[in-house]
């Protein structure tokens, strides 16, 4: 019997980034749609892939951490990664990525603060939606 390791299933749903982001924009769409109402369909696709990178610079590689992370962006703020709090678990290399993902969600009363804060409307930065320059010498 072949097993395939928790690992291989990311990379194999992760190396088609098309599927990836399909996956994640129907899941949006399912569990929180009136977060995307009334944005066109490419502009969702594109802060799907906004958050992703942004994922990814964390250090988050797993399916679910990553739609997690995406799902998070959409429902609580784009920039909610720079509360200070939470910034600062995120940066933790004490800790593997996953770890601190799911520290993020520890129910301590300095935590719940912080996503208090993440969530408050003037935290919001609207230009986290926004996906960083190209570099200039790899176009990317």
């Amino acid at each position: 019997m072949v097993k395939i390791r928790d690992d291989q299933t990311d990379e194999y749903l992760q190396n088609d980034p098309v599927r990836f982001i399909e996956l994640i924009l129907r899941h949006i769409a399912k569990t929180m749609p009136g977060e995307i109402r009334g944005i066109p369909p490419h502009l969702v696709w594109y802060q799907i892939e906004v958050a992703v990178a942004r994922a990814r610079k964390h250090g988050l590689t797993t399916d679910e951490d990553i739609i997690g992370f995406v799902s998070v962006m959409h429902e609580i703020s784009p920039n909610f990664d720079e509360e200070p709090t939470l910034k600062a678990i995120l940066a933790d290399t004490r800790m593997k990525p996953s770890e601190r993902w799911k520290a993020l969600f520890a129910d301590t009363p300095a935590l719940k603060a912080a996503w208090e804060r993440a969530a408050h409307p003037a935290f919001y930065d609207s230009d986290a939606w926004i996906g960083p320059e190209p570099d200039d010498e790899t176009g990317q």
